[in-house]
């Protein structure tokens, strides 16, 4: 009896040493719609991509956090949505179905978020296009946040058009572009933040996004990304 207690007190003694706490992340999704672009197809496509970036996937996972929506038009302020997804219960306490229930609910209203915003904005092109602004102030208040992950995802070609700069003229991407940047709003260090930018495959302004790539990656690298935080595609690249 007395080694059936000691073998069951092993069990739990490990089960405990290997059970991490729930891991708490913060995504915050821009949606560009200066060209009048429509995310519906987009949103239902990538949904269990956002549950992958608060790393709740089919697992049932504990893990916790809240997403905010911004969209992206010719003003330098953006109204945000919140969605959250509460903190599970801890491994060996948990219900795994249930929990799974949890996380389906919360992409059920996440999807309808996003799509309000979609419907909202979509199917009007802007004359500017003010995207850094409101992209950099979630980032100063990303900063601030204490959750261990922290995510900025962007649909967007990035092609800022405003009286800091403009990526649709002659001119060619400058440093004094970065001081205007960083003059209007400077994130400062996003070395914390993973930042993925997904652009349209747009063969009228293929030119002009490759040059925003080049600009944006070395524009966020002086301020603390690399490679692995900091990605430019077409597509999420989990």
């Amino acid at each position: 009896m007395k080694n059936l207690l000691l073998l069951m007190s092993l069990i739990l003694l490990t089960i405990g040493c290997h059970t991490s706490p729930p891991t708490e992340t913060d995504l915050y999704i821009y949606l560009d719609f200066t060209e009048g672009q429509d995310y519906s197809q987009q949103i239902t496509d990538d949904l269990d991509n956002y549950a992958e970036l608060l790393q709740v996937g089919e697992d049932g996972s504990p893990n916790f956090g809240k997403v905010k929506i911004f969209p992206l038009y010719d003003l330098a302020s953006a109204r945000s949505k919140t969605v959250k997804l509460k903190k599970g219960k801890a491994e060996f306490e948990a219900n795994k179905f249930l929990r799974q229930k949890e996380v389906d609910k919360f992409k059920t209203k996440l999807s309808t978020a996003l799509l309000a915003i979609n419907d909202t904005y979509t199917g009007k092109a802007l004359k500017r296009s003010h995207l850094i602004e409101p992209i950099c102030k979630g980032m100063q208040k990303l900063n601030k946040s204490d959750a261990t992950n922290k995510v900025v995802l962007i649909y967007s070609d990035m092609l800022e058009n405003s009286t800091i700069a403009n990526f649709h003229g002659k001119s060619k991407h400058t440093k004094d572009w970065q001081q205007r940047i960083d003059a209007a709003c400077d994130p400062e260090d996003v070395a914390d933040l993973a930042i993925y930018v997904v652009y349209p495959v747009d063969k009228k302004n293929d030119g002009k996004i490759t040059k925003a790539a080049e600009f944006w990656t070395a524009y966020f690298a002086s301020k603390g990304a690399d490679d692995e935080t900091f990605r430019f595609d077409t597509e999420i690249d989990l």
